[in-house]
């Protein structure tokens, strides 16, 4: 029994080893081509490529980047040879038709579902100009995009592309070859599918059928296993759901017999995982684990992704049978599994998070803390999984979910015990979403392709270092380390706020460690909401506050009080009973820290205990991340107030001058010592070229926010827009930046990444903090603020607590009861850091100084006098 097991493990290292090696020469082999396309397309003036040789090259290219797994650029090449191809008719019909095909999938692969099935329409357009040639990729096409249409609810469109694919099969109606075959059994197929997911079970049972005679009259069965068995596994699990039990468990046995007698093994392990799935749901616990038994033996032992999903269902079966000491060795296999791959997906991210859940499952029901322990440790490779994942793919709507759920993990391991607290907030941090770094890669101005081919340098070279370390060659090992070394230090020189933004190293415990306010950090998950409070004496505790549902809901509902200015009172109190009143704040001083839906409102506006806004008693700043914060908050203000005002005309453009703006300039410039930039001077070139001449900016100016495309918010300026995407390649020191401008703090809301605003944008490019507008606030009341505002900021305060007193003194000062409404003086807030920009003024310097010297002339005034 020993050697056997021996065996089996000498067998499995030898398989992994030879895989490995040949993953590697593939690799190796992929690089060379791509180093020699390069090479040509890098020196394509002088070869003087045509268009069509062009294309190719882009092409290769693309697809040699999406085989290395380089995701970002791959995408890069081809967006550059889509409009190669459609500028003039340098392909026939058919490759054309190969290149959207193409791109579809990789647009597949990155979970793009919409580019997805655009490229895949296109290239059903060019095969069908020829679809007896195509016939084959044609139907492919075909299925994919009806399966996608289904997966996503999309019957009409479903219905739509079947007729084709029926209208098709015509031509092969004649016939008795493979193709005739396969559209038969593909109409049967989508249709039957069709049918179910228009609940119409007569017809799916006349279909099925149907289908199933027909194959079953086939010679060569095994070339059309699997639209018998994807065609049973549908329809076995839709009627089994209607109370069909028998006959549905009946036909996945017939469908086992069938595929044994076939020998298609990677088919029949899914027919087992759909009948154990069935039995399980009837409490059939026996029969479930004999068919995951079934469908272990039969998997190959390198199949590590299948195998670890297998003894993750078994692990599930003895969870339900009360097993909790089998299902945790399952568990432990399957997680021993995962992390023997190098590369991970999002099966196997799954996997491991569900692992993780199970850890805690078990321990709920058992008291075990040593499952306490193995959820942590494997909830921190899920992290691991997931930085791995997401530096090598292109953003994926999939990531927010799995983050939102390796989020809700680790914070409900945190309220069970506190020992690891800290690190679970590191952890945490240390995923938040890299969202505006993927779209400033993908845009294509100048200086941010520089920035993706430096990057994508570094990728290319890690690669060949790991190929070249495999084949033991030493020279060139050192050469390449060399080499990454160098473009990484290009990077950093080049753009100073790379590291500390796009790639940050958050350390949780340095970060409390020199923390001195009080810290209140939300963070939505999938169900629920939770907040971490950081008290101003360290001590650091977590709380679950409620469903995110009924959450949003009360806050949309806020929202559209606030906007429709009505009574706001027992709403408000409402939120505040559940965000606010679970901590004890101390402190008159509090920051919050979110990137969700929070966002929206300010909480300025909620009403305490005592019926009171807490305006009235916290001067409140917020930010996006803890390691953002760690970076606003250690920012060190210029010595001298120099500030700078931003007033465009808009001459050429067809907008107004909003009516307050030059009230607002001139009261700043008799205020302060300022330089006015206004008509013609309101440039986005002298926006940019004086920033370092500054330390305030205050932009009395338009703002265009789009929430479906964050791609083109913009400020709007005399000469040209300064886009969302544009600040991400500037570098902007300033103390603070001032957006008086419409809804200045609104932008797209991406689940799992925040709202996508232009003060989020400012932050990245290294402005210190912004005052920013959540809603359209009206021109005068935007002005009085501003001006108690900015005469707070002269007398020394905090640029939190002159916010605070500037809406307060408006409130005092308003006399008409209804502009006392929240819509009218609460939309400003302030992100990042709150430190005072002025030096306050000491009066009991001058006091004593006055004291002293009239002490002296009536001491030399008596004296005289003697």
């Amino acid at each position: 029994m020993i050697l056997r097991i021996l065996l089996i493990l000498f067998f499995l290292s030898a398989n992994a080893q030879n895989k490995l090696l040949d993953d590697n020469l593939k690799k190796q082999g992929v690089l060379t081509t791509l180093d020699s396309c390069l090479t040509i397309l890098n020196s394509s003036e002088d070869i003087a490529l045509n268009p069509k040789q062009k294309f190719n090259l882009t092409y290769k290219i693309a697809s040699s980047y999406q085989n290395l797994g380089l995701k970002l650029k791959a995408s890069e090449f081809y967006k550059q040879a889509v409009p190669l191809i459609e500028k003039e008719i340098i392909l026939n019909y058919n490759e054309n038709a190969k290149f959207y095909n193409d791109l579809s999938d990789f647009y597949y692969s990155i979970s793009n579902n919409k580019d997805f099935k655009e490229n895949l329409i296109k290239a059903i357009s060019f095969f069908e100009k020829d679809n007896k040639k195509s016939s084959i990729d044609l139907l492919v096409a075909y299925e994919k995009l009806i399966n996608n249409y289904l997966e996503y609810g999309d019957v009409n469109s479903a219905k739509l592309y079947l007729k084709r694919l029926k209208n098709l099969s015509i031509f092969f109606s004649n016939t008795t070859n493979f193709l005739h075959h396969k559209f038969i059994l593909a109409e049967e197929l989508y249709s039957l599918r069709v049918a179910l997911h228009s609940k119409n079970f007569v017809q799916s049972d006349e279909i099925y059928k149907k289908l199933k005679k027909y194959f079953l009259s086939l010679k060569d069965k095994n070339l059309f296993i699997n639209y018998y068995a994807e065609a049973t596994n549908f329809y076995a699990e839709t009627i089994f759901k209607v109370g069909k039990t028998n006959e549905a468990l009946k036909l996945l046995e017939e469908s086992i017999i069938l595929h044994k007698k076939i020998n298609d093994k990677l088919s029949l392990v899914t027919v087992y995982s759909y009948y154990s799935y069935l039995s399980r749901e009837i409490k059939n616990y026996v029969t479930a684990q004999q068919a995951i038994d079934e469908a272990i033996f039969i998997t190959e032992p390198d199949n590590f992704t299948d195998l670890s999903g297998l003894y993750i269902n078994k692990g599930i079966l003895f969870f339900l049978e009360k097993n909790f000491n089998k299902s945790q060795q399952y568990f432990d296999k399957a997680h021993e599994i995962i992390k023997r791959i190098s590369n991970t997906d999002f099966y196997l991210l799954s996997y491991n998070i569900e692992i993780s859940k199970k850890y805690f499952e078990i321990f709920e029901k058992t008291g075990n803390k040593k499952l306490l322990r193995k959820s942590f440790s494997s909830y921190k490779y899920s992290v691991k999984q997931f930085q791995d994942f997401y530096e090598n793919d292109l953003f994926n709507p999939l990531l927010a979910e799995f983050k939102n759920n390796i989020t809700e993990g680790l914070l409900n391991l945190g309220l069970k015990s506190d020992s690891s607290l800290v690190e679970t907030i590191e952890l945490i941090e240390n995923i938040q979403s890299k969202y505006l770094l993927k779209n400033f890669l993908l845009n294509t101005r100048i200086a941010n392709e520089e920035l993706i081919g430096e990057l994508s340098k570094i990728k290319t070279l890690k690669l060949k270092l790991a190929s070249t370390s495999s084949l033991q060659n030493e020279l060139n090992t050192t050469s390449i380390k060399n080499d990454i070394q160098n473009l990484e230090k290009r990077i950093v020189e080049k753009y100073p706020n790379f590291n500390s933004i796009f790639d940050p190293k958050f350390d949780c415990k340095e970060f409390f460690k020199n923390n001195r306010t009080e810290i209140i950090r939300y963070y939505t998950a999938n169900n629920s909401l939770f907040a971490i409070h950081l008290e101003n004496k360290n001590k650091l505790s977590i709380k679950k506050i409620g469903e995110v549902d009924s959450i949003k809901k009360d806050f949309s509902d806020l929202v559209l009080a606030i906007n429709s200015k009505r009574e706001i009172t027992k709403l408000s109190q409402k939120i505040f009973n559940y965000l606010l009143k679970p901590f004890n704040i101390q402190s008159s001083e509090l920051t919050i820290i979110s990137n969700s839906f929070l966002n929206e409102l300010p909480f300025e506006i909620l009403i305490d205990e005592k019926g009171n806004y807490l305006v009235e008693k916290l001067k409140i700043n917020y930010s996006n991340s803890l390691p953002l914060y760690e970076i606003q908050r250690n920012h060190k203000n210029s010595d001298e107030f120099k500030l700078a005002i931003f007033q465009p005309n808009y001459n050429n453009k067809k907008m107004a001058i909003l009516p307050f703006a030059e009230k607002e300039a001139m009261f700043l410039q008799n205020k302060f010592k300022s330089t006015l930039f206004s008509g013609e001077n309101a440039s986005k070139r002298s926006f940019i070229t004086n920033a370092s001449s500054f330390n305030v900016y205050h932009l009395s100016m338009h703002a265009i926010i789009d929430e479906g495309n964050e791609e083109i918010s913009r400020l709007v300026f005399n000469d040209s827009d300064y886009y969302f995407s544009d600040f991400y390649s500037q570098n902007l020191p300033l103390d603070l930046v001032v957006l008086s401008a419409c809804e200045t703090g609104l932008g797209k809301y991406v689940d799992g990444e925040g709202l996508m605003s232009l003060s989020r944008a400012f932050t990245y490019s290294g402005v210190a903090s912004t005052v920013h507008s959540l809603w359209e606030i009206p021109d005068k009341q935007a002005c009085e603020i501003m001006q108690f505002f900015y005469t707070n900021l002269d007398k020394g305060f905090s640029k939190s607590e002159a916010l605070q007193k500037a809406k307060i003194e408006y409130l005092k000062s308003c006399k008409a009861e209804e502009l006392k409404h929240p819509y009218y003086w609460s939309a400003f807030v302030l992100n990042g850091n709150s430190t005072a920009l002025i030096t306050q003024k000491s009066y009991w310097t001058e006091i004593l100084l006055v004291v002293l010297i009239i002490s002296s002339l009536l001491f030399y005034f008596l004296k005289f006098r003697k």
